[in-house]
């Protein structure tokens, strides 16, 4: 074998484990972002529950200071 035929194996050797690299940091960068949106969804529902929570307790204050 000629040694520009060994460098193109050699190459394409690289070129694949690029891919196979390339693959699992896209896996990776999905995995992250479906973590994210759901922490966003919890952090979305806390606040909505805290809102609710605050409301209910600024009425009874309300309520009671009139008493």
């Amino acid at each position: 074998m000629s040694n520009w035929e060994k460098e193109i194996a050699e190459l394409k050797t690289d070129v694949k484990y690029i891919r196979e690299d390339i693959n699992i940091m896209q896996k990776q960068i999905r995995d992250l972002s479906q973590t994210s949106n759901m922490g966003l969804g919890a952090l979305k529902t806390s606040l909505f529950i805290g809102g609710i929570l605050s409301a209910i307790w600024v009425f009874v204050k309300l309520l009671g200071g009139q008493s």
